[in-house]
């Protein structure tokens, strides 16, 4: 989620065949079943394939993300499992502010503060709208001279 600026429905939506390993590529659908392709890191296409390869029970259903212990193993992970994920997560870390809308937000500002357009991060992220791709991008001094250039 983190790395592909995702949102929770998307990821929970994915298939195992949206990973498109050899491609480097990761297909999503997003608001409005719009389809777009995002470029996986080697680093996340080695997860990827490990979790695929090791962890992901078999049979499963065609989902990518899916419950891996209990009596539903196997399943596509629900909203309430990725919360339940998160939860968890938030207190084995300490880290209390980490979810998935966060990770949205890190992904979006990060971006910026690497060089990308903002309508390349736009394409990115899914949005029709370069102002909807504002609100996601922390505001500093030089974000503020930017969106003035968008406008």
């Amino acid at each position: 989620m983190l790395l592909q600026g995702l949102r929770s429905a998307e990821v929970l939506a994915l298939n195992q065949d949206d990973v498109l390993l050899p491609e480097a590529q990761l297909r999503v659908r997003g608001k409005g079943n719009k389809l777009r392709f995002l470029p996986l890191a080697p680093e996340t296409i080695q997860l990827l394939d490990h979790y695929l390869r090791l962890e992901r029970p078999h049979p499963c259903s065609a989902a990518l993300f899916v419950l891996l212990k209990g009596v539903a193993r196997g399943t596509r992970m629900t909203p309430a499992g990725l919360r339940s994920l998160f939860r968890y997560h938030r207190q084995t870390t300490g880290i209390h502010l980490a979810n998935p809308h966060r990770f949205r937000h890190t992904f979006a500002s990060d971006m910026v503060r690497a060089g990308m357009s903002l309508p390349a991060l736009m394409q990115l992220m899914g949005h029709s709208d370069i102002q909807t791709t504002l609100h996601y991008v922390q505001v500093t001094h030089k974000m503020s001279t930017l969106s003035m250039h968008v406008r």
